[in-house]
């Protein structure tokens, strides 16, 4: 069973690599962009316990931060690894109360997380704001296709069973 965990958060760490490097929409003037990553972080929170889905996140977005923004690469493993916390992989259904509530969550770690993190690198608390209003539109895109997929899954589980 742990091969099989290990084996399924690699397909997911992959898939956020790649996911969250093409398509990427830049963002603003600090190398900041938009992809749908982490509609695959919290499908890999849904399926894998916390701490597999955690390690999928932070390597998937890591490695894409290694290659296309690697200022970010520390920042983003940490934030990352945060968002992928705020879901359950113990519910009858992808989309569950708790899922549904854990992308405004990780919405808001994701958004309040690079905001810290742009703080740092920059030491100016204005700027960041402007990349942080753009940043909003990542965790609504990335939440209402993650709704999309989990439904879908949810009621081909219940077609087959």
């Amino acid at each position: 069973m742990k091969i099989k965990k290990l084996v399924l958060s690699g397909l997911f760490a992959a898939t956020i690599c790649v996911t969250t490097m093409f398509p990427h929409l830049p963002v603003g003037v600090n190398g900041g962009y938009v992809h749908i990553g982490d509609t695959f972080i919290y499908l890999a929170a849904s399926f894998l316990s916390p701490a597999y889905a955690a390690l999928a996140a932070a390597i998937g977005a890591g490695l894409a931060d290694l290659m296309v923004a690697p200022i970010y690469i520390i920042p983003t493993v940490i934030i990352k690894s945060l968002m992928a916390l705020m879901f359950t992989a113990k519910a009858n259904k992808l989309l569950c109360r708790r899922n549904a509530l854990g992308t405004v969550f990780a919405g808001v770690i994701c958004i309040i997380g690079y905001y810290i993190a742009e703080v740092i690198l920059s030491g100016n608390f204005v700027s960041p704001l402007i990349s942080a209003l753009q940043g909003l539109v990542q965790p609504i895109a990335s939440g209402i296709l993650y709704a999309v997929i989990a439904s879908v899954i949810d009621k081909k589980r219940g077609f087959l069973s």
